[in-house]
């Protein structure tokens, strides 16, 4: 399970628990603010959202990033891709990705 801040805390990621059969790529981002290519917050020299291509909770780069370039499947590039490092590494982008919110009141 996991949680978004509010824009004060710039979208700072919480997480409680994983479960999946993927491996647990989230939670080393946890307690991350979000980073887009004009906002960063990553703890990295440079810019996380505009080197790997898509805004994330990134912490000095990533270990994963669901909002990156699709690259079918297995590519050349580092981390750029649809990327869940404990799924299939830095080097493979999947077809598709699916996290869910709704509101804490629901």
């Amino acid at each position: 399970m996991f949680a978004v801040a509010n824009a004060r805390k710039k979208y700072q990621l919480r997480v409680e628990t994983y479960s999946g059969t993927a491996g647990d790529s989230l939670t080393h981002h946890r307690g991350y603010p979000f980073t887009t290519k004009d906002q960063v917050n990553d703890g990295y020299d440079g810019n996380c959202a505009k080197e790997f291509k898509g805004a994330w909770w990134y912490i000095a780069c990533d270990s994963s990033n669901l909002n990156g370039f699709y690259h079918h499947g297995r590519h050349a590039l580092y981390a750029d891709g649809v990327n869940w490092f404990r799924w299939k590494g830095y080097h493979y982008s999947a077809k598709r990705a699916e996290m869910k919110v709704r509101p804490v009141e629901f």
